[in-house]
């Protein structure tokens, strides 16, 4: 999977750096499920001396059993049976010697079978600070890695390197698993498989958008059919809950006390909920930016969830009788007002500082903003300029641009957000005879798939660039 590297560039010189230091490197390297951690690490390990175990779920005296097993074939001679794991990290000191890393893959298994893991594990790494390994744990427990293992008790707190969190990808990532397709295609599929790198290789580039929904999600017996359902089902207790809160915000209801009520939980549990789904990267609370104590509102952040609980979970009993095709015209129908939101999200939590860029702004903080009746979709503030942004994902011309625009100045006048320098900026899907902007004093009109396509023409010319360096490595 050649692109998840081109687009875990950072992650992987996180890791690298960590490992060329001095002395023993302790590093935590987690996300959920098929996030693209094992792809990686084992990018990571190619032409490294690095030994790679898989542990399982099973006994204590069957997962050492195989640590040996896997050992043995590493080394090229038989090796005992560990009885712990600073049994093995001292056996592989004393057979190695340094300059070696190890790689504990689903490390939560090794604990769930021996607790003592990790104290022991504590006690080699004060014993060895000076050692010139790396041991990198990995796994796909969030809460495991962010509470037993990072946390402030746990007995390794303050000896890690550097811990890395992989995320799911974003869209310019993601657009690199299906570099042929148009921008508003890629649009479409970044709207229904988000970015995990194990549903974005399931695309099949020769179809179109609807074809790879139709035959990826909505098609019985397709992995991404019950791929929500087994989510939950492996990642959290009380799963029917989550998948109650996650069905009323697909359904427009966003604010906690009105989730809790249609998810069947109380308003002061609801918090509880919310926060394992912010963990997993699926939800955000979202408040008004600068406002203090305005309500919060929860948006889902994850485009296949938000599809999935959109589309799939209220004809799931239709999609199980074989009605693909009647369930995907109902998609067709309504698919650009679902996309509209999520390019909302999208673009404020991305592809923002992209087109800022293009245009020499450079911001900090961005958000949305609203009160009452009024809103405005995304805000973004420098030291002595705010952008105001209007996103319309529809086909206008350069004088509805502006009528927008003017209206977005006057709404900005009642947020407080106001700078010495302010821009007011309207996003459309396509605007007429402007490729891909047109200005106007301090008004901006911007076509998105246009400006994405000179985009997507920069980012090709930087991975060709980045495959041919690493091709020489």
């Amino acid at each position: 999977m050649r692109h998840v590297f081109v687009d875990r560039l950072h992650e992987l010189q996180i890791i690298e750096r960590a490992v060329s230091g001095d002395g023993l490197k302790l590093i935590a390297v987690y996300g959920r499920r098929r996030i693209g951690k094992t792809h990686l690490l084992r990018y990571f390990c190619n032409s490294r001396n690095c030994f790679y175990f898989v542990a399982i779920e099973a006994s204590k005296h069957i997962l050492y059993r195989e640590l040996a097993k896997a050992l043995s074939i590493w080394i090229g001679k038989p090796v005992g049976v560990f009885d712990n794991i600073d049994d093995f990290l001292d056996f592989m000191v004393k057979e190695v010697g340094k300059g070696f890393i190890i790689v504990f893959d689903e490390f939560q298994y090794i604990v769930d079978s021996d607790p003592e893991s990790i104290s022991r594990l504590q006690r080699f790494c004060d014993n060895n600070k000076d050692l010139d390994i790396a041991i990198v744990l990995c796994g796909s427990s969030v809460s495991f890695f962010e509470k037993k293992l990072l946390g402030y008790s746990s007995p390794l707190f303050g000896r890690r390197t550097v811990s890395l969190k992989l995320k799911p990808m974003g869209f310019i990532d993601a657009w690199n698993f299906y570099p042929n397709y148009n921008p508003l295609e890629s649009i479409y599929i970044y709207s229904a498989f988000g970015g995990t790198p194990a549903y974005l290789a399931l695309i099949d580039e020769s179809r179109d958008a609807f074809s790879n929904i139709s035959e990826k999600i909505l098609y019985r017996g397709s992995y991404l059919f019950d791929e929500a359902l087994n989510f939950f089902r492996q990642e959290v207790r009380e799963p029917s809950t989550y998948i109650a809160i996650l069905s009323a915000i697909a359904n427009g209801y966003t604010k906690p006390g009105e989730i809790a009520s249609l998810a069947g939980v109380t308003s002061k549990s609801i918090s509880r909920y919310l926060d394992v789904l912010e963990h997993l990267d699926i939800v955000e609370r979202i408040k008004p930016l600068g406002r203090r104590g305005g309500e919060v509102h929860i948006e889902i952040v994850d485009p296949y969830f938000s599809f999935w609980f959109r589309y799939v979970r209220p004809n799931i009993t239709r999609l199980e009788l074989g009605y693909v095709d009647e369930v995907l015209e109902d998609v067709k129908n309504t698919y650009d007002i679902y996309v509209s939101k999520i390019i909302e999200s999208v673009f404020r939590r991305e592809i923002v500082y992209i087109f800022l860029k293009e245009l020499d702004i450079d911001v900090g903080e961005v958000g949305r903003w609203w009160y009452k009746s009024e809103e405005i979709d995304t805000v973004a503030r420098g030291r002595d300029t705010s952008v105001f942004i209007e996103i319309k994902w529809s086909r206008i011309d350069f004088r509805e641009a502006l009528s927008i625009a003017r209206d977005l100045e006057a709404k900005a006048s009642l947020t407080g957000l106001q700078k010495p320098r302010n821009i007011y900026i309207v996003i459309a899907r396509e605007i007429e005879k402007c490729r891909p902007m047109c200005r106007e004093h301090h008004y901006i009109a911007i076509d998105m798939l246009n400006m994405l396509h000179t985009i997507k023409k920069k980012l090709l010319k930087l991975n060709t660039y980045i495959n041919t360096q690493q091709n020489r490595v």
